[in-house]
């Protein structure tokens, strides 16, 4: 494997879709999964080295309410809605972006033909919500938490394009990777048929989802990333799971769970700047370190040092600042 794919492999750990479908499989095996890649993804060294690993993702989605009972079939139908119409509005701003600036930054990875979801949520919305649902208040307008999720992909659309990948990656690979599951679990919980209102899980344009991510993750290793650019996906790849994470968080909240709150979003929006300043103290550390020879000579990298080779996935490794994660739980 290459680091690529290792890169590729570790970024949709971070998609809330993909950590749910993989949960939800282990109360859902009564059927087969043609979206299955077979065993369990041994975690690259890339992975190893994220702030919020499989582990971590795993166990902050769990103990979110409302996925915690989607997981085990419990979906309140509202609260679904709901669900529905922040994915609607996500995903409008996202394919925006993506179309207008995918492209040129990155078209070997603009996929807008086969990824695209915005067409499928207006089926959806109008499922769920009525043949009016373009003029009602409740669904024209996003939630606070939507609303901060999406002020952050337009932000970081004008700081460095190329982030919006993070968010493009956790997304529409996680969709993919966890959809069919989910759309099964909704279909019986809700007393649904075919793909009446859980058209965002139909990726028509994709008859194989396994062929397709390997498209997608070769296409990602071509692109030939920095090492300083991975580190900066991976930091917004943080930032896209929090956020993600306050949405359901918010449903919670609208579904009166008892202790439930919604976490102030610069707690998400930290991680960034907090992992790419971790990243740039290692970088700095080792280099320092590459520099000393024992042998005495004073310039070029010490070729005694046996980091002085390590890899892309080890040099943007973040450690913990204390044995307890501040986000989410």
């Amino acid at each position: 494997e290459s680091s690529g794919d290792n890169f590729a492999r570790a970024m949709e750990e971070y998609s809330v879709a993909y950590q749910i479908g993989r949960m939800a499989d282990s109360f859902d095996d009564d059927e087969a999964d043609d979206n299955d890649e077979g065993p369990a993804i041994r975690r690259s060294s890339l992975s190893d080295a994220l702030k919020n690993g499989t582990a971590e993702s795993h166990e902050a989605a769990e103990n979110v309410h409302f996925v915690k009972n989607f997981i085990h079939g419990k979906v309140d139908r509202l609260l679904y809605q709901e669900m529905v119409s922040g994915l609607y509005h996500t995903y409008v701003c996202l394919e925006s972006l993506l179309n207008s600036l995918g492209p040129k930054h990155f078209p070997t990875l603009h996929f807008a033909k086969e990824l695209s979801r915005t067409e499928a949520l207006r089926e959806d919305m109008e499922y769920w919500h009525g043949t009016g649902w373009e003029t009602d208040p409740k669904c024209r307008n996003p939630s606070p938490a939507v609303k901060d999720y999406i002020d952050r992909m337009e932000e970081v659309s004008r700081m460095d394009p190329l982030l919006l990948l993070s968010h493009a990656y956790t997304r529409y690979l996680g969709d993919l990777s966890g959809g069919k599951v989910l759309s099964r679990i909704a279909r019986r919980a809700l007393d649904l048929t075919g793909y009446d209102g859980l058209q965002f899980y139909n990726f028509e344009s994709i008859p194989s989802a396994v062929a397709f991510k390997k498209k997608y993750r070769i296409a990602l290793d071509e692109l030939a990333l920095k090492p300083d650019q991975m580190g900066k996906l991976v930091a917004e790849a943080n930032v896209a799971f929090a956020l993600n994470m306050r949405v359901f968080e918010e449903l919670d909240v609208r579904g009166k769970v008892p202790g439930a709150r919604l976490r102030p979003v610069r707690e998400a929006l930290s991680y960034y700047d907090r992992i790419i300043d971790q990243q740039q103290n290692q970088n700095a550390d080792q280099q320092a370190e590459e520099a000393k020879c024992p042998f005495g000579f004073k310039e070029g990298p010490n070729p005694h040092n046996k980091t002085a080779g390590v890899k892309v996935v080890e040099a943007i490794k973040v450690k913990e600042q204390s044995s307890r994660c501040p986000w989410p739980f």
